[in-house]
């Protein structure tokens, strides 16, 4: 069973879940990413699976990535505030973030999801 960390009315996580159900994986419903992000460890193995480049897991495009001025603050953290930071705010997390509590991904690309999630 996966569990997707997203926003139920967010179209790339929608349409995240609707590939893995039609594809019959199993799909816990959606955690709303805001009120309950991602533990610390999720984020780390996030980070590890982004081959430790944390832009990559990272919503850029986001309203709270920009209030927050992070394009530049970012280059200036280190793992362990960046982890300590996404843990807080799950908005700043590229969604939709897939996990079996093994692998994970970001986004909603259906080569990244096949590749993961149906290619075991």
């Amino acid at each position: 069973m996966l569990t997707i960390y997203g926003l139920g009315h967010c179209t790339t996580t929608q349409k995240a879940k609707k590939y893995l159900e039609d594809k019959g994986v199993s799909v816990d419903d959606i955690i709303d990413i805001r009120d309950n992000p991602p533990s610390k460890q999720v984020i780390q193995k996030a980070i590890v699976s982004a081959n430790g480049q944390v832009r990559k897991i990272i919503n850029t495009s986001g309203n709270l990535y920009r209030e927050m001025g992070l394009k530049d603050k970012l280059d200036t953290m280190n793992e362990s505030e960046i982890i300590d930071l996404l843990s807080k705010n799950g908005m700043l997390i590229k969604r939709p973030l897939i996990t079996d509590g093994k692998t994970l991904t970001n986004g909603a690309k259906e080569s990244v999801l096949k590749a993961a999630w149906l290619d075991q």
